[in-house]
């Protein structure tokens, strides 16, 4: 009987080490996503105002880009 007390509390020992790393990983995971959103918002941001910017250029006149010019270096 005391072989198997020792060995359900080793095997109960791996298992709080496991779930500690656990807890850990998910933390890390999670602070790792938050702030993987705040720099997509951020780019979203950027991209709504470089596309008003473009929209705005558009409407004063400025002259489109031609299509299948080649650049003046070539």
């Amino acid at each position: 009987m005391a072989d198997f007390s020792k060995a359900a509390e080793g095997r109960l020992e791996a298992l709080e080490v496991k779930v500690s790393y656990q807890e850990s990983t998910i933390q890390e995971l999670s602070a790792t996503l938050y702030d993987q959103a705040q720099r997509l918002e951020r780019m979203e941001r950027l991209v709504r105002e470089i596309s008003g910017k473009m929209k705005d250029l558009v409407q004063e006149g400025l002259p489109a880009l031609p299509a299948n010019e080649r650049p003046p270096h070539y």
